[in-house]
């Protein structure tokens, strides 16, 4: 029994700590797992009733890291939002996994100019479908998503549609393929100081389904999160 219980702590092995920060007041831990030999199987925090939260690392039983995850807490439940798969010498597997790129122009703006990004969504979930994608963020001067996204009723939408029809912006960006994962967009704030800009990518492609009496169009998506610290000047600071 005591080498039983040994080995139980072995493969699960906890170390916690309180976040004051946390409105919910639940704990959040730093949590290792271990295969039977000892190696490390996956490492990374935990939140509430052992959910994953923040960036976790996956390792094969030798000891190679094979997968990361981002996790997010969103509206209080954990969310994976994005996620890679490398090979044995580390390179990232295009074939397995989702996730994007995103840049920003500056991340300190005028208040009389907007935010403006591009995203490119450079690994599909939905491999082989030809989905695309679409950008919801607030409003221009709107109240802001809240951390978790779970004001997303209360906030005013703005939707921003992939390249596909944007052919003199594409050229001007250099874009030749793939016009559908990629979005450009942007917003403005309604005062200055530091603020997050927060949005969702939404990959989502449309499938034909044939029954016996009809002919339905069905609609698949899955949300992506984003979040940028964003430091908004006056529009008469001098500054450069």
């Amino acid at each position: 029994m005591i080498r039983f219980l040994a080995l139980l702590f072995l493969l699960s092995f906890v170390m916690c700590k309180t976040e004051s920060k946390d409105v919910s007041n639940l704990s959040e831990c730093i949590t290792e797992n271990y295969y039977p030999n000892g190696k490390l199987k996956s490492t990374g925090v935990t939140f509430g009733e052992n959910q994953p939260i923040g960036e976790w690392s996956y390792y094969d039983s030798t000891g190679l890291l094979k997968r990361k995850a981002e996790y997010l807490k969103i509206d209080g439940k954990a969310y994976l939002n994005q996620d890679w798969y490398f090979n044995k010498v580390g390179d990232t597997l295009r074939s397995k996994g989702s996730h994007f790129d995103i840049v920003f122009e500056k991340d300190t703006i005028f208040l009389n100019e907007p935010i403006k990004a591009k995203i490119n969504l450079n690994a599909p979930l939905f491999k082989n479908k030809n989905s695309e994608i679409l950008i919801v963020i607030p409003k221009d001067y709107s109240i802001n998503f809240n951390k978790d996204f779970s004001n997303l009723k209360e906030v005013e939408l703005d939707t921003t549609f992939n390249l596909n029809l944007e052919k003199e912006i594409r050229a001007a960006i250099g874009i030749t393929t793939d016009f559908g994962k990629y979005a450009i967009f942007g917003r403005y704030f309604n005062s200055i100081g530091n603020k997050k800009f927060r949005g969702i990518i939404v990959e989502y492609f449309y499938q034909d389904s044939i029954t016996s009496d009809s002919v339905r169009l069905n609609y698949f998506e899955n949300k992506k999160y984003f979040e940028k610290d964003i430091y908004v000047v006056d529009s008469l600071d001098t500054r450069e």
